[in-house]
This record gives C-alpha cells, sequence and structure tokens, in this order.
C-alpha cells in the first residue's frame, strides 16, 4: 500500500465536505440550489470511503501478479482514445459516444445484445438525464454540421 493510495482519497473525502458544508451552513443556500451538488458530493464521499476501506484492508497482491501499470501504452489504446474523439466530432455528444461503444464492445468480443445495450443506455444518459433533466446544452449535432 502506497501513501498515496490513503492520502488521494482523503483529501477528496475533505474537500468535498468542506465545499458541502460550505454550501449548505456558511451560504445557506436553499434545498432547490444545493440539492445535485449535494448528491453528487454525498455519492463522491460513499466512493471515497469505499476505496480508503478497500485499501485498508486489501490482501497483499500475490507475487506473480502483474501490475496493469507497468504496461506500456499501445498503439491500439491510442487508435481508440483517437476514435472516440472522431465519433464525438463526427457524430455529435448524443450519438458519438454510442456509436463509439457499439463498436468497441463488438471488437472486444460482446454479443450484439450487450454491445447495443450498452450503446442505448449511452443514448438514455446522455439524452435523457443531461439533456432532458438536468437540461446541459450539449450540442446535438455534429460541430462540423454548425
Amino acid at each position: 500500500m502506497s501513501r498515496a493510495e490513503l492520502v488521494f482519497p482523503a483529501l477528496v473525502l475533505v474537500a468535498v465536505a468542506a465545499l458541502l458544508t460550505t454550501g449548505f451552513v456558511v451560504l445557506q443556500y436553499s434545498w432547490t440550489v444545493i440539492a445535485f451538488p449535494f448528491g453528487a458530493g454525498i455519492v463522491l464521499a460513499v466512493l471515497c470511503l469505499l476505496q480508503l476501506a478497500s485499501v485498508l484492508w486489501r490482501r497483499p497482491p500475490m507475487p506473480s501478479a502483474e501490475d496493469p501499470s507497468d504496461q506500456p501504452v499501445t498503439a491500439s489504446s491510442v487508435a481508440w482514445i483517437l476514435a472516440l474523439a472522431a465519433s464525438l466530432y463526427g457524430l455529435g455528444f448524443v450519438l458519438g459516444p454510442a456509436v463509439f461503444l457499439l463498436v468497441y464492445f463488438r471488437a472486444r468480443g460482446f454479443s450484439w445484445r450487450v454491445s447495443s445495450a450498452v450503446a442505448a443506455g449511452s443514448v438514455a444518459v446522455t439524452w435523457g438525464v443531461f439533456v432532458k433533466v438536468l437540461r446541459v446544452l450539449l450540442p446535438l449535432e455534429p460541430p462540423w454540421m454548425s
């Protein structure tokens, strides 16, 4: 266990707690203003606590296990990142990630059903949650069309 595995999540946890306390207690924001940041902060705090718990209570790695951080960056991983950027530019922020995920999951050997479900989930989250519920102004058409 390295010190960074404990210090970074702990600092994030303290920063989130300080921001939530400041917004809710000191600045006295109303619940309608603080509801989404409060919910996101609670989720982030729980994730930090789970990370800290997993670091503190995990078994030491097996000596024969290969550390994935030692693996070099491959050309295929760079190509997938560039493909994601191209799909976002070419198809927009709603359909681009969905098409990318469909192609990526199919290339990794997943079935059409799983790949399609992940792509549909991507559209549902992007369109339903961000555009409709949260009213985030995402560019719906590709940037080259405007």
